[in-house]
C-alpha cells in the first residue's frame, strides 16, 4: 500500500517556498525529526516513513549528539505542535548513518532512523515507495511535490503547518552547469525546483522527500531526499537531492535483513556527524 494517500486527490488541490499549506493527510508518509531543545522539542529535520518502524532521511540532520533516545518522530500530522487523535509521537530506538557520507561532498547524504516501535498504518499514516528499478523513469514531465516545515524565506522563519509546493526533475546538464553548480552535484545526488527559484526547499526540509507521482504505478515514491543548495529560491540554484535509487543495497541490507528487529544504537564515527544545528548546515547559506 506504499505511495497512496486515501485522503486526497493525488495530482488536485494546493501543491517550503512559493508553497501552499498541505492538506491534512495529503502527505501521511512526512515525518517531523525533532530533538530535545532546552525544555522544548525542536524541528530538526523531515523524513519518509518507508516501512513500519523505518524513517529515511538525510545524513546531514544528525545532530552533534548522536544518542538516538534525544530524537522522536512525529507522524501523521501537518501541524507539528497539535495533538490529533490520529498523530503519532514515536521515539527513535537507533540512527544508521550511510558508511561513505561526506561532509564536504555530501556524497551519500542518506540515513535511516529506526523506530522503537512500529507504526500502524491509517489514512493519516501511510508509507512512500522507494524508487528501486523504477528512477530512471524520473524526466522533467514528472509531476513530482516537495514538503516540509522548513524556512518559507530564505532569512525567514520555519512554520508549524506543512507546506508544498510542485517541482521537475532538472537534467544534470543544466544542474552541474558553469552557470549553476558547477560540476560540484555528487553522482549520488541530482537537481530538483524550476529554474526560476519560484519553488524550493530551504533550511529545516532537510531530510524531507522529493515525491514523484508515476501514473503507470499510481504511486508516489521517494525519488529524492532534500540535502543542500545554494541558499533557497535563487534563479539556477535549485534544490540538490540525494537519490535512495543509488542506495538500494545498502538500504536492502537495513530495511530487510532479519535480525534488522535486533539493531540497538549505532555506533557512528565522528567525521560522519554533521551539526544540523547552525550554520553548518548548507541548506540557506549564502
Amino acid at each position: 500500500d506504499c505511495g497512496i494517500a486515501p485522503l486526497m486527490d493525488m495530482l488536485k488541490g494546493p501543491r517550503i517556498i512559493g508553497g501552499t499549506e498541505a492538506q491534512v493527510g495529503a502527505w501521511p508518509w512526512i515525518v517531523s525529526l525533532q530533538i530535545q531543545s532546552g525544555s522544548i522539542l525542536a524541528h530538526i529535520c523531515g523524513g519518509s516513513l518507508v516501512k513500519e518502524r523505518w524513517v529515511i532521511t538525510a545524513a546531514h540532520c544528525i545532530k552533534d549528539s548522536r544518542n538516538p533516545f534525544m530524537w522522536r518522530a512525529v507522524i501523521g500530522t501537518n501541524n507539528i505542535y497539535m495533538n490529533y487523535p490520529y498523530t503519532k509521537k514515536i521515539k527513535i530506538k537507533a540512527i544508521i548513518v550511510h558508511p561513505d557520507f561526506d561532509l564536504e561532498s555530501y556524497v551519500n547524504d542518506i540515513a535511516l532512523f529506526r523506530l522503537k516501535k512500529a507504526v500502524r498504518y491509517n489514512d493519516y499514516i501511510r508509507p512512500i515507495c522507494l524508487p528501486f528499478d523504477v528512477f530512471q523513469n524520473l524526466n522533467q514531465n514528472t509531476k513530482c511535490f516537495i514538503s516540509g516545515w522548513g524556512r518559507t524565506q530564505e532569512e525567514g522563519n520555519g512554520t508549524d503547518t506543512l507546506q508544498d509546493a510542485e517541482v521537475h526533475y532538472i537534467s544534470r546538464s543544466i544542474c552541474n552547469s558553469e552557470m549553476s553548480y558547477g560540476g560540484i552535484i555528487p553522482n549520488t545526488s541530482f537537481c530538483a525546483g524550476d529554474e526560476d527559484g519560484i519553488f524550493d526547499t530551504c533550511r529545516g526540509d532537510s531530510g524531507g522527500p522529493l515525491m514523484c507521482y508515476l501514473p503507470e504505478h499510481k504511486r508516489f515514491f521517494v525519488m529524492g531526499i532534500t540535502s543542500y543548495g545554494h541558499g533557497c529560491g535563487r534563479k539556477n540554484f535549485p534544490g540538490v537531492y540525494s537519490g535512495p535509487s543509488f542506495h538500494k543495497q545498502w538500504l536492502t541490507q537495513h530495511l530487510y535483513q532479519k535480525h534488522a528487529k535486533n539493531i540497538s544504537n549505532i555506533n557512528i564515527p565522528l567525521g560522519q556527524v554533521l551539526i544540523a544545528l547552525g550554520s553548518a548546515v548548507l541548506l540557506a547559506t549564502t
